[in-house]
């Protein structure tokens, strides 16, 4: 009786201590998740516009052509009503570390329903950049959602890809804030 009761009290402080251990890591994640996000924020300042690059990938031609329009237009759309400048592909050789803002999404279609995929998605702002060690040509990610999976339809797949270019906008807008004489300029068309 005491040796079970003894095992019931090793196994409590047991669980007990891997619950500590579990939030301190949780807690770490968190102040790195905050850290990261400062970082990607830093990364995009002095940034003086994007150009949008939009890759889907699916098994359908006509279903991977219609995405990536759409896409497209949404993520443009987006940054416009931003005011943030949309970079053209012939601007884009003469800007300096040719800012680009990459939304690549993988679709599958589940056999048995109708217009739902399980999906994965990605939106990232790359920059050209050199390596310290060499000075060669690197692809630098300045900012980054994530990967992103899930199993939805069409018009939900746009508008999680939709928030997570929001995300990306905040943040952007956060490092590269308006002047304020343009601020108040503003205040007053209005």
């Amino acid at each position: 009786m005491k040796a079970e009761r003894y095992r019931i009290y090793v196994a409590a402080g047991i669980l007990v201590l891997l619950s500590f251990f579990a939030g301190l890591i949780a807690f770490a994640q968190v102040a790195d998740k905050v850290q990261i996000q400062q970082e990607f924020r830093r990364r995009l300042s002095d940034s003086n516009g994007v150009s949008v690059y939009v890759h889907v990938i699916t098994k359908e031609k006509s279903e991977e052509e219609s995405m990536t329009s759409q896409l497209q237009e949404d993520v443009e759309r987006l940054l416009e009503d931003s005011e943030i400048k949309i970079i053209t592909k012939e601007e884009l050789e003469s800007t300096p570390g040719r800012p680009r803002l990459g939304v690549y999404l993988v679709m599958y279609q589940e056999p048995r329903l109708k217009d739902v995929y399980l999906f994965s998605f990605r939106v990232v702002h790359f920059e050209d950049a050199s390596l310290a060690r060499n000075y060669r040509f690197a692809e630098g990610v300045c900012w980054d959602s994530g990967l992103y999976i899930g199993r939805e339809r069409t018009s939900k797949i746009r508008g999680e890809v939709r928030t997570h270019v929001r995300k990306y906008i905040n943040d952007y807008l956060a490092a590269n804030p308006k002047p304020p004489q343009q601020q108040k300029q503003e205040q007053i068309r209005y």
